[in-house]
């Protein structure tokens, strides 16, 4: 469905990567835990195409939190919005995701802001009283203040007990897993990189023994 959105609040979740709460205004707008929408504008000519995942639970909705990396003339359009403007909006896109809650422990391995749409799954298993094991290992090659909502994951997993939150800086992904000794095949497992980078950690993490009928994944570009 079309939506206005309206910006309820913009803030930095790392020095490049922003929280952005829309408020839209169809009251009944509805979306499953790790889908996106379509901000829709022009720019210069060129029409802006490309979707975000959302990164709030579906029990906010209408409210609904984007995670914006600044990368190039879109995103920066996007994390320039202030409180107050509106956009369009077009949505719900997606397929990886979830529409009942999971019987077996869940896994999600995200690099940068690929952390959106797992964000919205782990948020909505919050919400809605999960209690199997939940992994989440967020990657970065720089500092630990380039992994967005890191102070959050750190006080989820002190409140949170199914939640555990392990941090991958100046190490792959994979690399942090194999330390973990998790038995992989008993997990769903999610995951969201850049690019190529999807296609090593599914093989990584399909030779640590993870069952590839029980893997997802999404690679995500920057424009």
């Amino acid at each position: 469905m079309d939506c206005t959105a309206t910006v309820l609040d913009s803030r930095y979740v790392t020095p490049t990567i922003k929280s952005i709460w829309l408020q839209l205004s169809n009251p009944i707008f509805s979306f499953l835990p790790g889908q996106s929408v379509w901000p829709r504008f022009e720019r210069d000519g060129r029409k802006f195409s490309k979707i975000y995942s959302i990164a709030s639970s579906p029990k906010r909705s209408p409210e609904v939190e984007l995670c914006v990396s600044r990368v190039g003339w879109s995103s920066a359009y996007i994390q320039d919005l202030v409180v107050g403007e509106t956009i369009s909006v077009r949505g719900p896109y997606g397929l990886m995701t979830l529409n009942q809650l999971p019987k077996r422990p869940r896994l999600y391995v995200a690099e940068g802001s690929g952390i959106a749409p797992l964000k919205s799954q782990i948020d909505w298993l919050r919400d809605s009283g999960y209690s199997q094991p939940i992994w989440l290992v967020l990657a970065n090659p720089e500092t630990v203040n380039c992994l967005p909502y890191h102070d959050y994951w750190r006080s989820l997993q002190q409140t949170w007990r199914p939640f555990h939150y392990v941090e991958a800086i100046h190490r792959s992904p994979e690399a942090v897993l194999v330390a973990q000794d998790l038995d992989l095949s008993q997990f769903e497992i999610d995951i969201c990189g850049v690019g190529d980078r999807v296609t090593q950690i599914c093989e990584s993490i399909l030779a640590m023994g993870a069952n590839p009928g029980q893997m997802r994944s999404e690679k995500f570009v920057a424009f």
